[in-house]
């Protein structure tokens, strides 16, 4: 698939070419085209669709039917469609260069139930058979309630811990601004504020029902202050001003003349529209939206939590939208509780004036009804969006989930299992004996030898071996679905087919042990490094063409990854990041970091160095993801180094190159593994 990619890549430099060389009906063909027209899909299943011929173009893409199928884009050049409820639906894909405009349609059709492909019959729920093993292995089909991290561009809760204090996050600075004839507004500035640097402002207004403090309350000066802190927001200042009374246009008019003069005048403001946020909840939520209709030249972001009845009847529903010279430019965001009954239907009627007036709006529906914590998660939602470069719309393109259709289908494409044997060594310092191990090699379905593959070296935990993760044993087989699921993925195109090699830290029986058994996670790095990967890719097609120096597999690097769980996970660490980064871009390691010996500080610095080093030499880091669970009792350890770690790195980019997900209620199992392993997979070797 890489190659297939280099030489439409090839193919699309040439065309360039094309009109200074061939007739224009010619160059015509190579216009951007859908890979699919049509798309049949179950609730809650997603389809990608590629965009051909669009090198080039801006890409934006638009459901006419949210409430059946919403869409999503994924990278520049394709789109992911979500099944809501069977329907039917159409999405316009729009693409634009150089004052051309292309609009290119799909039919999507959502289904009421899973069905088999071959057979055409619904297809039953998989539950899995719990097998004794030292890590738990799960007693039903994942399925977790809710993601701490969105799938695409969707909602999230409250990240875990982002409402409590954090010893490792320095809190915002907490100030007032007097404005008017006595107004007085709450005021957070950044940890680190400073009068030398020009910060983006982000008004905040609460219900008529509250107090002054009804944001403090909330603890959104934590939550500011672990989402600045872990890079989930830009630096901003926020300001509350106390809302009394119900008269929206008094409020506005002091909002417009006296509160952001006021501001502006006190606090090292960046000016411009583009740089002033307004959000609120309740009453405070309708008070946004008036702003943000009727304000558009002073604000570009607009973030209404709950809003309560009011607003259309006081902007006019004829002119509740963004105008036009402000739409590409603008972001709108609504969001509604699913058991609400103060705001009741008026989210939806505003997102519903709003799309008939043609603007557009990210509507999240979440569960929750109008109250604390609702908010919470609205004012999370909505920082994590404001002041981006492109508009405030991020996409992530992972979700911690596994789609129904990929949990409960059944792949008719099955890829292959090989046993390959290799030479290698004990690696003991002073004592190292020569012995004979094994890897099990899983090769996707209609593997070709003439193909270029990428490697996924997958570890297992303490008390399992090679068979674990994908192969399954001899009573139960592919006990933990793994290998379905990947299969199922792979024959989706969910991700690229690629090589997966489940190794062993464990010694052969007879061979010497170590002084301590997590010895064997730091020594591996020796063996992975002389023995297996040389093995391995001097017999399958991959990106080093058979090539296994340590020359050529450096220049591979970006085409090899490592994954572990538990003791896999610090084999992660220790011997794929620590002693092999020159050979290894991508890494994710679940549930654990067990090898602190001088504190988290140091291991943090130690961690973001070889990162750092890296860049400096050519050799950027493809994607960190770590992976949990709450209720894991390795998270501890974990979380204090990578949370350490990204405070304090420059390089390190939440969504970009790295990510810690916690899967809520997630145990040490593989109930949590199995939905970190479908992330990684489609993280995995996403870019050069």
């Amino acid at each position: 698939m890489r190659c297939a990619k280099k030489c439409i890549g090839i193919l699309l430099v040439a065309a360039l070419a094309l009109p200074v060389m061939m007739p224009n009906d010619a160059y015509a063909a190579k216009k951007p085209k859908l890979s699919k027209k049509k798309v049949e899909l179950d609730i809650g299943a997603k389809v990608k669709v590629k965009v051909k011929n669009a090198k080039g173009y801006k890409l934006t893409v638009k459901s006419k039917k949210k409430k059946v199928a919403t869409v999503s884009k994924k990278g520049k050049a394709a789109f992911v469609v979500k099944g809501k409820k069977a329907g039917k639906a159409k999405v316009v894909c729009t693409l634009k260069k150089a004052g051309k405009k292309v609009k290119l349609k799909c039919n999507v059709k959502v289904l009421k139930k899973t069905i088999d492909v071959v057979t055409g019959t619904s297809v039953p729920n998989i539950t899995s058979v719990p097998v004794v093993w030292q890590t738990a292995v799960p007693t039903a089909t994942p399925e977790p309630t809710v993601a701490p991290f969105p799938a695409l561009d969707t909602y999230s809760d409250l990240p875990y811990g982002y409402a409590d204090t954090n010893e490792r996050v320095t809190m915002v600075s907490k100030d007032e601004v007097t404005y008017g004839t006595g107004g007085v507004a709450q005021v957070y500035l950044p940890a680190d504020y400073s009068a030398d640097k020009k910060y983006p402002v982000l008004y905040l207004f609460h219900d008529t029902a509250d107090s002054e403090t009804a944001w403090e309350d909330m603890a959104a000066d934590i939550i500011m202050s672990n989402a600045m802190a872990f890079k989930r927001a830009e630096e901003m200042i926020v300001v509350m001003p106390v809302v009394t009374g119900d008269n929206d246009e008094e409020v506005i008019a002091s909002f417009s003349n006296e509160i952001m003069p006021a501001v502006e005048a006190k606090y090292s403001v960046a000016v411009g529209r583009h740089n002033n946020a307004v959000g609120g909840y309740g009453t405070g939520g309708r008070i946004a939206l008036g702003i943000g209709m009727k304000l558009t030249d002073k604000v570009a972001y607009t973030g209404a939590l709950a809003p309560v009845e009011g607003a259309l009847e006081s902007v006019g529903e004829a002119n509740f939208n963004i105008p036009d010279e402000y739409k590409e430019t603008s972001f709108v965001m609504i969001q509604k509780g699913s058991s609400d009954d103060v705001a009741g239907n008026a989210p939806g009627d505003y997102q519903n004036a709003l799309s008939g007036n043609g603007t557009e709006c990210l509507y999240l529906e979440m569960d929750g009804a109008h109250d604390s914590e609702l908010f919470k998660a609205g004012l999370y939602n909505f920082v994590r969006r404001l002041f981006k470069e492109e508009g405030g719309s991020i996409s992530n393109g992972f979700v911690t989930k596994v789609p129904s259709s990929v949990d409960n289908g059944y792949a008719t494409n099955k890829g292959t299992i090989e046993v390959i044997e290799y030479d290698t060594e004990t690696y003991d310092p002073g004592r190292s004996e020569k012995i004979r191990k094994w890897a099990n090699v899983f090769l996707p379905y209609d593997y070709d030898p003439n193909k270029q593959y990428n490697v996924l070296y997958l570890m297992h935990g303490g008390g399992e071996n090679a068979d674990t993760w994908i192969k399954g044993d001899d009573i139960y087989g592919d006990y933990t679905h793994n290998q379905n699921m990947i299969n199922l993925l792979f024959e989706q195109g969910y991700c690229e087919p690629c090589i997966i090699v489940n190794p062993t830290f464990y010694r052969p029986e007879g061979a010497p042990e170590p002084d301590d058994a997590f010895d064997l996670t730091i020594l591996f790095q020796y063996e992975l490094r002389n023995d297996l990967i040389p093995a391995v890719e001097s017999k399958y097609s991959t990106y080093a063409n058979g090539d296994v120096s340590i020359e050529n597999l450096k220049a591979t690097r970006m085409h090899r990854g490592f994954a572990g769980l538990s003791m896999g996970s610090n084999t992660t660490y220790q011997s794929a990041f620590y002693g092999n980064y020159d050979l290894f871009a991508w890494f994710a390691p679940y549930s654990g970091y067990f090898s602190v010996e001088e504190g988290e500080d140091a291991e943090a610095d130690k961690f973001n160095k070889v990162i750092e080093e890296g860049e400096t030499n050519g050799m950027p880091l493809g994607f960190f993801y770590c992976g949990n669970g709450d209720a894991d009792f390795a998270l501890s350890g974990q979380l204090e180094v990578m949370e350490r770690a990204l405070i304090k790195s420059d390089v390190l980019v939440p969504g970009q190159n790295f990510e810690f997900i916690m899967i809520p209620g997630g145990e040490h199992n593989m109930w949590q593994w199995h939905i970190h392993l479908y992330n990684t997979l489609k993280i995995f070797f996403t870019k050069e």
